[in-house]
């Protein structure tokens, strides 16, 4: 994955993913145990100074009640 293409990860999906922590009420640091992943990943996925894995990312997605829904890129004629 490019930077580019993180960038615009970080920028778009990770904002969505601290925006309904918050609104679950849910520490960093729960999430943490809800996961059952290292103390302080969640920060560091949240502020982007590590990367979650895929498995770990759908564990994250799911902690928050969410679905990762996939979809085709949009191609330019």
């Amino acid at each position: 994955m490019s930077n580019k293409q993180l960038g615009i990860f970080f920028d778009t999906v990770i904002p969505q993913f601290v925006e309904q922590r918050k609104k679950l009420g849910l520490s960093q640091s729960r999430l943490d145990e809800m996961i059952g992943c290292a103390r302080g990943l969640v920060s560091k996925w949240e502020v982007g100074i590590r990367k979650p894995s895929g498995f770990l990312f759908c564990c994250w997605a799911n902690a928050l009640e969410c679905h990762i829904k996939i979809k085709p890129k949009k191609t330019e004629l």
